[in-house]
C-alpha cells in the first residue's frame, strides 16, 4: 500500500456544515476509496471561508477518525487550513516531508495549483503528482469575466492552469468532453511530444455519490409555509453560480404557476461569496416583483443535516444552466445527490451528465434558454406524478451502479498502488518558442515602447515651446535640444 499526500477542499460532506460545495464532495470521492483500499492518507484541505465561522482557525489532526454509517472505521491525518496556511508552501512542505509520501494527489483545481507550487519548491521532483481538474477552468474564467464585465481574471486562471498542466504526471477530468479540451491544452504547451507518444495523460472521474442511503428525519416544508400536502414541489439546492440561468428559471416557473396553482418552488442555497455575488440577489428581486411570490419559498443556506429531508419531500429537483462552455465541459453534483435520494430530475440538457439522463431516460430534460419548454415539462410532471416517481427510481438505480465512489475512481486506485511519473518527467520540453523567453521578449518590447512614448512626448512638448515662445525662447530651446543630442552621441 502507498502513502498518499492529498491536497483538497473542505468541508467534506460528512461534516455538519451549512454549506457543502461540490469541491468538498469531490475531495471525499478521492479520499474514501483510497482509505478503503488500505492506503495511508494525509490530507491538507483548504477551508472554504463561507462554510466556516468567521473565527475559524486552522486545525491540525493527525489521528482523525471517520466512522460513517457502517461498522468500518478509517483513521487518517486531516488538516483543515485557512487560506494563508494552505498557501504557505513552507508549512505544507513541512507536513509533506514528515509524512514521506509515495505520491501527491490534488483534488480539484485550486489544490492542484498549490500542489504544483509545492513541487516547484522541492529541490528535485521526486514525487509523482496526480492533478484533478474538476471542470475546465478557462471556461469558468470566461463565465466569470462575463459576469464581472472584465477580462482581467483570464491571465490569472491561465497562469494557474499552466503551472498545473506543465508539472503533473497524470490528470483526471469530470467528463470526456473536458478530457479532450485538456489534451488540447497539453498539446499547446508541448507535452504531446516524442517522450509521451502512446501515454495516457488523462482519465475521466465523473461526479460520484457515496453508497449511503438518505433517511427522512423530520418535516421541513410540507403543510408549512403555504405548501400543502398535495402541492407539486420543484426543488432547487445549492449555489446560484455564474452558469445559472435565473431568467429562464423564473419565466418557466411563472408560466407554469399561471396554469397550475399547485406548483410551488422551494430553494435552499444562495449566493457564493467566493465566486458570484450577483446572480442570486437578481433572482430574488425578480421573485419580489412577481404576483406569485408567495409560491416561492427561498430558504437560503440551510444546515447540511437537513438537506436530505428537502430531497425526500420534493417532487422534482430542477437544474438549469446557461449553454456555455463551462457547463458543456462540466457536470452536476447536485443531480447525483437527487438520484441518491430517489428524487426525480428535471434539467436543461447542456452537459454530458444531462445527455446521459436523456438517452437513458433517467429523468426529464428541456432545451436551454427555452422557458416555454421548461413550463411545459413542469406542467406535465405535475399532472403525471406517478410517472415521475417511476423515473426517479430508475435514475437512482442507474446512478448507484455507475456513479458510486468505488467505480468512478478505479483508475486513481490502480495508479495509487504503484504511482508513476509521466514519460516526459525531467525531460526538456520544446516547442517552436520558449514560453519564458517569449514573456521576457514581450516585457522588453513593452519597456522599449514606453521609452519611445516618453521621448515622443518630450519632443512634442519642446516643439510646442518653440512655436509658442518668442525669438529668444526659440533660440534657447534650439540650443537645449542640440546640446542633449550632442551629449547623447558622445
Amino acid at each position: 500500500m502507498s502513502k498518499i499526500f492529498i491536497l483538497g477542499m473542505s468541508p467534506l460532506p460528512f461534516e455538519n456544515d451549512k454549506k457543502v460545495y461540490g469541491t468538498g464532495i469531490r475531495t471525499w470521492q478521492f479520499i474514501l476509496p483510497l482509505l478503503e483500499k488500505g492506503h495511508e492518507v494525509c490530507v491538507c484541505s483548504y477551508a472554504i471561508p463561507s462554510a466556516y465561522p468567521d473565527d475559524f482557525g486552522s486545525m491540525f489532526q493527525k489521528g482523525f477518525i471517520y466512522s460513517g454509517n457502517s461498522q468500518e472505521r478509517h483513521i487518517f491525518e486531516y488538516n483543515i487550513l485557512k487560506k494563508d496556511d494552505f498557501e504557505n508552501i513552507g508549512l505544507i512542505s513541512g507536513i509533506l516531508t514528515r509524512f514521506e509520501p509515495d505520491c501527491i494527489v490534488g483534488c480539484t483545481f485550486y489544490p492542484s495549483f498549490v500542489a504544483s507550487k509545492l513541487l516547484g519548491s522541492l529541490k528535485t521532483k521526486d514525487i509523482p503528482f496526480w492533478a484533478d481538474l474538476f471542470g475546465h477552468v478557462m471556461a469558468e474564467a470566461q463565465a466569470r469575466a462575463y459576469i464581472d464585465e472584465d477580462d482581467t481574471c483570464l491571465f490569472h486562471y491561465w497562469n494557474s492552469e499552466y503551472n498545473i498542466i506543465s508539472s503533473a504526471d497524470i490528470f483526471s477530468c469530470v467528463s470526456s468532453r473536458q478530457e479532450y479540451a485538456l489534451i488540447g491544452e497539453l498539446g499547446a504547451i508541448g507535452r504531446l511530444n516524442k517522450y509521451t507518444s502512446g501515454y495516457n495523460f488523462t482519465g475521466v472521474i465523473p461526479c460520484g455519490l457515496p453508497p449511503v442511503e438518505y433517511k427522512h428525519e423530520k418535516t421541513v416544508f410540507r403543510e408549512k409555509d403555504n405548501i400543502g400536502k398535495e402541492d407539486f414541489v420543484v426543488l432547487w439546492t445549492g449555489g446560484y453560480n455564474t452558469w445559472t440561468d435565473v431568467d429562464t428559471l423564473f419565466k418557466g416557473l411563472t408560466e407554469a404557476m399561471k396554469k397550475n396553482p399547485k406548483i410551488k418552488f422551494v430553494s435552499t442555497g444562495g449566493e457564493i461569496p467566493e465566486q458570484d455575488l450577483k446572480t442570486y440577489p437578481r433572482f430574488l428581486s425578480m421573485i419580489d416583483s412577481s404576483p406569485y411570490k408567495d409560491r416561492f419559498l427561498m430558504k437560503g443556506w440551510i444546515p447540511g443535516e437537513d438537506l436530505s429531508d428537502y430531497y425526500l419531500e420534493a417532487n422534482v429537483g430542477i437544474n438549469i444552466d446557461k449553454d456555455i462552455y463551462e457547463v458543456r465541459l462540466g457536470s452536476k453534483n447536485r443531480i447525483l445527490d437527487w438520484f441518491r435520494a430517489g428524487l426525480c430530475v428535471l434539467s436543461s440538457n447542456v452537459c454530458e451528465l444531462t445527455d446521459i439522463i436523456e438517452k437513458e431516460k433517467l429523468g426529464y430534460t428541456f432545451k436551454a434558454y427555452d422557458y416555454e419548454d421548461l413550463s411545459r415539462k413542469l406542467i406535465y410532471l405535475a399532472d403525471n406524478v406517478e410517472e415521475a416517481s417511476g423515473t426517479a427510481i430508475a435514475g437512482k438505480k442507474y446512478a448507484m451502479a455507475n456513479f458510486n465512489f468505488e467505480r468512478t475512481t478505479e483508475k486513481l486506485q490502480k495508479w495509487a498502488v504503484n504511482p508513476a511519473f509521466s514519460p516526459d518527467s525531467g525531460k526538456e520540453k520544446k516547442l517552436f518558442f520558449d514560453r519564458e523567453e517569449a514573456i521576457k521578449n514581450l516585457e522588453r518590447i513593452t519597456t522599449d515602447q514606453k521609452k519611445m512614448i516618453e521621448e515622443r512626448d518630450k519632443r512634442i512638448s519642446e516643439l510646442e515651446g518653440i512655436v509658442k515662445k518668442g525669438l529668444i525662447y526659440r533660440i534657447y530651446n534650439y540650443f537645449r535640444i542640440a546640446r542633449r543630442k550632442l551629449s547623447g552621441n558622445r
